[in-house]
């Protein structure tokens, strides 16, 4: 086999790994809101947003590490009631589960929760 085809077989295995690499990406996944570092109450909206080449069969929340939710489709928003986990800080993150890919998986944020206290009972 002379140089040139060497180069060329060279060339032609460097454009299918690269094709390769490219194919396995997982989805990028990243949470717009809340914010990392924000304070919630009430019901509050976690966002989603998924970049992906392929199909994206589902979007899960979790939060503290345990599944909170999973959304189906598009636009990846969930009404969280904050009044069902403590005051206190948080964690959420998502994962996309994509067809033919890795998981992707989004950055951790920390949300501090502060809903108001029941106010005593009154002694009448």
């Amino acid at each position: 086999m002379n140089r040139r085809n060497l180069l060329i077989l060279a060339a032609l295995f460097v454009s299918i790994a690269a094709t390769l690499a490219w194919a396995c990406d997982p989805p990028y996944v990243w949470m717009p809101a809340p914010g990392d570092g924000a304070t919630v109450s009430g019901i509050t909206t976690i966002e989603v947003k998924v970049q992906s080449e392929t199909e994206v069969q589902g979007v899960d929340i979790y939060l503290d590490e345990a599944l909170l939710t999973t959304l189906a489709a598009e636009p990846y928003k969930y009404e969280w009631d904050t009044a069902k986990v403590a005051n206190g800080t948080h964690t959420l993150y998502a994962k996309a589960r994509a067809l033919e890919r890795s998981d992707g998986v989004s950055a951790t944020i920390t949300v501090t929760v502060k809903n108001e206290e029941a106010p005593p009972p009154s002694a009448e």
